[in-house]
């Protein structure tokens, strides 16, 4: 390469400050989130399967109460042990949802018709993710805001919590081979086909009415590409990206925490509230369905489900009640249903709840 073309390559890195940026920021947001927390923590749940947890909904405990205190004391113990455990994964989802999102309005994701291979591929890049699907949702609602198709989306969110690897390896440890290969089918099923078959028959007569976030006006609309002259500078690059990934942070997090602080209140009422020994003492097709139900509706945090059932399964809990919690402990929640009701679309809302509700039912009374 000759001193010229040297220099003249050197120049044209003016002409790509903003992909450079982008790229530099999701490199140190997931670095630090992986490297510093995520697998971490992933490692060290894999360490602790089997061990009594404090409850189905979390793994550690902020705040610490006696079994016979006062019935609203254990709901204040229990929220804010949940919020606790999910401080970490839902930070990192406002951010890097709102980093997609930033990415998307300069960037507009191009991608096939193909509903089938457009979930896959939305998989495929949330097995590395380690959120759980809860934590997805900011990173999900950062996709279709920006232009993104919906079977993305949910193929990220139903991915990250349960294709891990290192979730994939607790869950064959910790769980007989049959419930095992049996959660990790259904899955597939749920991604390869369930999914992009649900959306393409709401969509028979015309696409989803997806929120684009154009309530925000220009912050959120599709920017134009950058001129070919190469002549901004920097730090004024930096500032514009800087203004819209906040911006974009900002919406998301309005809805987040409000969407949380109810969440973890309901989900604590519901652990104190239920009498989950009597529960799960026997299986019935009226008590499987309720356990099925609030199983379904339980927002966790990653792995949660894996721990839960191997807890269930080492204290002698019928097995049924183990499967049921694996399929749908932590694979579906309140707050992705919720997302795609305001969001999304409220009948794909209400059938993927209603489909997990009653494949844990199914599969409970079956095992």
């Amino acid at each position: 390469m000759s001193a010229t073309t040297a220099r003249y390559s050197i120049a044209r890195v003016r002409c790509h400050w903003r992909p450079i940026i982008m790229v530099g920021a999701a490199a140190l947001l997931l670095g630090v989130f992986w490297f510093a927390s995520r697998y971490p923590q992933l490692f060290s749940k894999a360490s602790h399967v089997g061990e009594a947890l404090p409850s189905m909904a979390y793994s550690s405990q902020l705040m610490t109460v006696a079994a016979d205190a006062p019935w609203w004391l254990r709901i204040l113990a229990a929220t804010v042990n949940w919020l606790d455990s999910m401080k970490i994964g839902m930070t990192f989802g406002v951010l890097f949802g709102a980093l997609l999102h930033t990415v998307l309005r300069y960037y507009p994701l191009k991608i096939g018709k193909n509903l089938y291979l457009n979930s896959l591929k939305g998989a495929l890049v949330g097995v590395p993710g380690g959120v759980c699907a809860n934590c997805a949702v900011p990173v999900a609602c950062g996709v279709t805001r920006g232009n993104g198709r919906v079977e993305v989306a949910l193929g990220f969110l139903f991915s990250s919590p349960n294709f891990n690897p290192v979730v994939v390896m607790m869950t064959f440890m910790a769980l007989p081979l049959a419930m095992s290969i049996a959660k990790y089918a259904i899955l597939l099923a749920v991604i390869l086909f369930v999914v992009p078959s649900l959306i393409r028959w709401l969509e028979r007569d015309k696409p989803l009415p997806v929120f684009l976030a154009i309530d925000e006006g220009a912050a959120c609309a599709i920017k134009p590409p950058p001129p070919e002259d190469c002549q901004e500078p920097f730090l004024a690059v930096f500032c514009e990206l800087a203004r819209d990934f906040g911006k974009h942070v900002w919406m998301l997090l309005k809805p987040t925490i409000t969407l949380m602080l109810l969440a973890s209140v309901v989900s604590a009422t519901l652990l104190v509230v239920i009498p989950w020994e009597s529960l799960l003492s026997e299986v019935t097709p009226l008590r499987m369905a309720f356990a099925s139900l609030i199983s379904t509706f339980m927002p966790v945090p990653i792995a949660l489900d894996v721990m839960f059932a191997a807890q269930l399964q080492q204290q002698g809990v019928p097995a049924g009640y183990v499967m049921m919690f694996a399929i749908t402990l932590g694979v579906y929640s309140i707050i992705p249903s919720v997302y795609l009701w305001r969001e999304v679309s409220k009948p794909l809302a209400v059938s993927l709840f209603v489909f997990f509700l009653v494949l844990g039912w199914v599969l409970g009374l079956v095992f």
